[in-house]
């Protein structure tokens, strides 16, 4: 019986019959309005995806973007806030999330996140510059003339390598 059971899965794979069909993965319909520029409809069908699943990383990361591009700020940046609770040292995350504070005209908030981002990618030109020159509107000199002297020191290594 146990070899026939075999034999028959052996013959459903010859036949590209392996599996039961794929099922499309939570945030895929969100992609395909993205791709299609309907953002509205895009971040309505990203929120549903990411309360089916909330502590999913990858989702809320794609959340706050498909958010942030359908002009929702205020909805990126708690997807983002979420995220980082969920991996507090992922350094894009807090990139991500002073760029969006920094869109809001919300300084204060800007600076710490890149702060964070710069401390954990030193090497992230976006993460430097966003701390030298959000350090430096703060009227924090001393930290933003060290984070330019940084900023000048990335952009020669990336001139002369190609990239870091």
């Amino acid at each position: 019986m146990l070899s026939r059971i075999a034999c028959f899965f052996v013959l459903l794979a010859s036949l590209g019959c392996a599996g039961p069909p794929s099922q499309p993965q939570a945030g895929d319909i969100a992609a395909q309005y993205a791709a299609a520029g309907r953002f509205d409809e895009a971040a309505r069908e990203i929120e549903l995806a990411v309360r089916a699943r909330p502590r999913d990383l990858t989702l809320r990361r794609q959340a706050a973007r498909l958010q942030s591009t359908a002009g929702n700020t205020d909805r990126a940046i708690g997807h983002l806030e979420f995220a980082i609770r969920l991996a507090p040292h992922d350094g894009t995350i807090w990139l991500e999330l002073a760029d969006r504070e920094r869109d809001r005209k919300n300084i204060a908030d800007a600076y710490v996140a890149y702060r964070r981002a710069s401390s954990l990618e030193p090497n992230d030109l976006r993460a430097v510059a966003g701390l030298a020159s959000s350090a430096d509107m703060l009227g924090f000199t001393e930290e933003a003339d060290a984070a330019y002297e940084r900023q000048a020191q990335l952009e020669r290594e990336l001139g002369a390598n190609g990239s870091l």
